[in-house]
Order: structure tokens, then C-alpha cells, then sequence
């Protein structure tokens, strides 16, 4: 994770700034990997298309039942072959293998397809130092506020379109067993995260990603802004989880976690120790 890349405009009262700070540098808030979670941040489909998926495969699955239905009357004796259920002939054996290999290639093209498509979600976070925003006391000692960045990415191969984008807020404290966690709205979040004290634009920002954003491959090394934080928000959360799903290019619908605050408190603290 790479240190000042970008620099945002973000003003700390000098009381928090000064305990968040002592905080990281002292190691006196006792914290592992933040983030390290509960909630499963591997990237996982979610939803098939079912027209593209479902369909051509249930029709595999008929076409199969019905070459062993006729490949079994053709070992049955012609008086058999009489009786019912046996009298019931559907297609002709060649017909019906055709059709089978026909089906096979499509269900087997769809999947190598999907494959080749598949969006691969990521994310980075980094240390920005802000240059513009100086509160009294910083500017005494000569260094600037710090923010933690948060970039959304796609590592694919093909663009994906973006479906629905869910917050989960996390204090200090407060763990929820991943089964309640109750996702919120962007309006909600940022509420949430207001009635900790937080501020919107000074101490966090969420950058509101609308339904149907195109996420192309990513070049850039940031990816697509998605949040910020303050060292004091840092103080007071456990982490952040935005859950992104994507649709791909034949229409599955894909789910990433991402853990915003993941490794932020000893990013910060490296940053800060190799000023001082």
C-alpha cells in the first residue's frame, strides 16, 4: 500500500487530532488487523442469469432423460414396446443426440465464457497526506493531517456494471454476528456515522456510487474512489464494510466485501512513525 498519492481537504479539531495521533503512535489503541472480520470478504456469484444459465440447463437435463428414455425402448422386445409407459416414443435417437451435443456446447461455451468475463472486484487503501488542510496545532509542528484512502477496483478482463453498493457500520466494540448484520443505504450509513460524532467531509466521506455506474478494467493504481477517513473516525470504528455486487457481461451477478479500514490504523501509525 502506497503512502501519499492524493491529496484531499480535510480539518481536524487540534483536541482529537492530538489524542487519534498519540493513539497511533504509542500503539494505545490496542487493535489488531482492523477489519480482519467476521464478514467473509472473498468474491462469490451470487445470482445466474437464468436465462443463459438456467434454461439451456434444464434443457440439458431433459434431452439427457430422453436419450436414456429411448436408448432403454430400443433393448425392449416389440411386444414390450406395446405396453404402456413404453408405447410413449418423444424423438427419434439421432435426433435427439444431436440436439443433446448441441446443448452440451452451449451450457460448456456459456461457462468458458463466463469464465473469460468474470469480474474480478478488488480494493486498495493508502495513506494521503492532506496538504491544503491545517488546523493551528498542525501547523506548528509541521505536519499536515492524515487520511485513509479507499479505492474500489476491476482486475478483469471485461467491464461490469455495478448493481447495488450496501454499508455496514462497525464501532469499536460493537461486533455483530455476520448473520445480523443489517445493511444500510448510503443516507443511512452516513447517518450512522454522524451519530458517532463523525463528521461528513472532515472525518469520513462516502462516495455516493449510483446503480448502473459502469466499472471498467482499472488502470489506475487508486481505482475508484470510494471513501476516506480521518485518523480520529479511525479511532472510533472498527471497520467499514461496502458491499458491491456487479452484473458481468452474460448477466451473473457478483458480490464483494470490501473491509475499508483493513490494516488503516498501523498504515497510519507506519506513516506517522517515519516522520518523527
Amino acid at each position: 500500500m502506497g503512502h501519499f498519492l492524493r491529496c484531499h481537504t480535510v480539518r481536524h479539531p487540534s483536541d482529537r487530532w492530538t489524542k487519534a495521533e498519540n493513539n497511533f503512535m504509542t500503539g494505545g489503541t490496542p487493535a489488531p488487523l482492523p477489519g480482519s472480520g467476521h464478514l467473509d470478504d472473498r468474491q462469490h456469484r451470487v445470482r445466474r442469469n437464468p436465462m443463459l444459465f438456467t434454461t439451456p440447463v434444464v434443457l440439458l437435463v431433459a434431452l439427457t432423460a430422453m436419450v436414456f428414455w429411448e436408448a432403454t425402448r430400443m433393448n425392449l422386445s416389440p411386444a414390450r414396446k406395446e405396453q404402456w409407459p413404453w408405447r410413449l416414443a418423444l424423438l427419434d435417437a439421432e435426433a435427439l443426440c444431436s440436439l443433446l451435443a448441441v446443448c452440451l456446447a452451449f451450457v460448456l461455451g456459456r461457462a468458458q465464457f463466463a469464465r473469460a468475463v468474470r469480474p474480478i472486484i478488488g480494493w486498495n487503501g493508502y495513506v494521503n497526506r492532506d496538504m491544503n488542510a491545517r488546523n493551528r496545532r498542525t501547523r506548528l509542528r509541521g505536519r499536515p493531517a492524515l487520511v485513509w484512502v479507499v479505492g474500489l477496483r476491476n482486475g478483469g478482463m471485461h467491464s461490469a456494471t455495478l448493481e447495488s453498493v450496501a454499508y455496514h457500520v462497525q464501532p469499536k466494540g460493537q461486533l455483530v454476528v455476520a448473520a445480523d448484520v443489517q445493511w444500510l443505504g448510503y443516507a443511512a450509513a452516513v447517518a450512522e456515522l454522524e451519530a458517532l460524532g463523525l463528521r461528513l467531509g472532515k472525518d469520513f466521506d462516502l462516495h455516493a456510487l449510483g446503480v448502473g455506474t459502469p466499472l471498467g478494467v482499472t488502470v489506475d493504481r487508486d481505482g475508484l474512489y470510494t471513501a476516506r477517513f480521518s485518523a480520529p473516525a479511525i479511532s472510533l470504528l472498527d471497520n467499514v464494510y461496502v458491499r458491491i455486487r456487479v452484473i458481468d457481461a452474460v448477466g451473473d451477478t457478483h458480490e464483494r466485501i470490501l473491509h475499508c479500514l483493513r490494516a488503516a490504523e498501523i498504515e497510519i501509525r507506519s506513516a506517522l512513525a517515519q516522520e518523527s
